[in-house]
């Protein structure tokens, strides 16, 4: 009797110790979570504001599920695509997670962090940078930082960060933390926590009122190039090389389905043959592959009056001529769901097409002012 009462004694103070000792740990694991998510949310805060920023919290914002098509790529990728046209015309719910001179190290990582929320029926691709060189692409960090910077913290963040950062060329002296702790970075950016339009993305959640487009009315004229029309293939960069077999395997890891496109631009003769390479190895993967610049006639591409950069990218007319194209050339060669056919309206959808056709009216107003005018966009040096 004496032997059970001492064994409960006992039991009951291991117990005690027990809740002693979680709640001792209880209030720093507290500390240090509540401690992660402000810093998290000042960290989002103090990122700089601008089209790259808004684009990518657009589509944290975007329900779960919602999108049809995702878009990945440079700056051509949301440039010459008017997502709010594509869908008041052809009911496609597209979305670029694009940003300004996109590494192609990127879409890889792109691809698995779109996978998180939502199940696209179809990716594209823009390749326009798969043609440069790693030196020239890793001069400036912003092209690797406009990725970086603007994903949410994750594994699949840190990821990207190790494999697009070589701390031998340009991780910015080595400091490759401030790549996983941007905060050290901006941290001079504090003006950014009294501005309201900031403090909106504490979550790094803000839908975009165009879905991710940025529509400009500037106008740099440049006569039609000519298309070679069987290049030899060229070769590849390694790094750029690798980073579409890397994306190849993961498209196929998630038996996804993939269109690469070229928009159209003024294409340096040298890059032809780097494109046909990247043709012939997309195409042997089982993948589509569209170059519309052999399709100038169809999409009525006029370079004296659509482009805001001398044949780099589109400007609002060109956007909208490069959408129908694109919105015919998906109604055509996939199976995509029309959401004007749907009984339910999707208002934030709508608000963005409402939107778009008043500022392309303004903008087709502006570049006909521009061109008679003679007021050409001014390259900076």
């Amino acid at each position: 009797m004496i032997r059970r009462k001492q064994i409960k004694m006992n039991a009951k103070d291991v117990s005690t110790g027990n809740k002693s000792i979680i709640k001792a740990c209880l209030g720093p694991v507290t500390f240090v979570v509540i401690f992660v998510i402000l810093l998290t949310m000042i960290t989002y805060m103090m990122r700089p504001s601008g089209d790259t920023k808004n684009r990518f919290m657009g589509f944290y914002a975007e329900p779960r599920n919602s999108l049809d098509v995702i878009m990945i790529g440079s700056s051509p990728t949301y440039s010459s695509c008017v997502m709010p046209e594509l869908y008041g015309e052809y009911g496609i719910k597209a979305y670029p997670l694009a940003s300004n001179v996109q590494r192609p190290m990127a879409g890889k990582y792109l691809v698995r962090e779109a996978d998180k929320t939502q199940s696209p029926q179809l990716y594209m691709f823009e390749m326009r940078m798969y043609t440069g060189t790693e030196e020239s692409l890793t001069i400036n960090m912003g092209y690797t930082r406009e990725v970086t910077d603007n994903m949410k913290y994750s594994f699949n963040r840190i990821a990207c960060i190790n494999a697009m950062v070589h701390r031998d060329v340009n991780s910015e002296d080595g400091k490759k933390y401030t790549y996983y702790f941007d905060i050290f970075k901006y941290h001079s950016n504090w003006i950014s926590l009294i501005n309201l339009d900031q403090v909106t993305s504490l979550t790094y959640v803000k839908k975009d009122p165009y879905k991710g487009y940025k529509i400009t009315d500037k106008v740099g004229p440049v006569d039609t190039p000519s298309i070679m029309t069987d290049p030899a293939p060229a070769e590849l960069d390694p790094y750029q090389a690798k980073a579409l077999y890397d994306l190849l395997d993961e498209l196929d890891r998630q038996e996804a389905d993939a269109l690469f496109y070229l928009a159209p631009y003024d294409m340096p003769p040298e890059d032809a043959g780097k494109f046909e390479t990247i043709k012939n190895i997309v195409e042997s993967r089982g993948y589509d592959w569209l170059d519309m610049n052999h399709h100038y006639d169809e999409i009525g591409m006029d370079f004296s009056r659509d482009f805001s950069d001398y044949g780099i990218h589109t400007n609002a007319i060109g956007a909208r001529k490069c959408t129908i194209f694109l919105g015919e050339y998906l109604r055509d060669h996939y199976d995509l769901p029309d959401h004007l056919a749907d009984d339910a309206a999707d208002e934030s959808w709508d608000a963005a097409y409402a939107n778009w056709q008043d500022e392309y009216e303004k903008a087709v107003v502006e570049i006909d002012r521009r061109i008679e005018a003679g007021d050409f966009f001014e390259i900076e040096e």
